[in-house]
């Protein structure tokens, strides 16, 4: 494991606002030189601490201007049935992300659609299957961080 300082966590904490910083930019903002700071994003990378970069596309250029956090219950505990619904979701284009998780719950989704009646469609589709218990969903007014 990669022992991290307090500018590793400074840098991270940049570099998850903006992946594309400079080595200058980083520098203004960490107390090191830009070289410095370079080195140590290499090394956070190396060591996977920084798995990867990405980009966030904005969901409105596709016209995916509604999102809506599903918390869905399976009807009972079948490992079976759980690998199936993560590899489903991960080839549905609605669903953005997808959690397994512990608790009252089964699956925490984020779902991307241009409207209400594409949503339905979509619960229509998938939640409608005798090994749904429950899912309930969440319409996102707005995102802070």
């Amino acid at each position: 494991m990669t022992e991290l300082d307090k500018f590793d966590y400074r840098l991270l904490e940049l570099l998850q606002q903006n992946s594309r910083l400079t080595g200058n930019e980083l520098s203004a903002q960490v107390g090191l030189s830009s070289a410095a700071c370079l080195r140590r994003v290499q090394r956070l990378r190396e060591s996977g601490v920084i798995e990867r970069d990405v980009a966030i596309v904005s969901p409105k250029v596709f016209g995916k201007r509604m999102m809506i956090i599903v918390l869905l219950t399976m009807d009972r505990d079948r490992p079976d049935r759980y690998m199936l619904m993560r590899e489903e979701f991960g080839k549905m284009p609605e669903v953005v992300q997808c959690h397994h998780v512990t608790g009252a719950h089964d699956f925490v989704l984020r779902i991307q659609v241009a409207d209400m009646d594409e949503y339905s469609a979509f619960v229509d589709r998938v939640f409608h299957q005798p090994y749904i218990k429950r899912y309930e969903s969440l319409a996102v007014l707005g995102s802070l961080k």
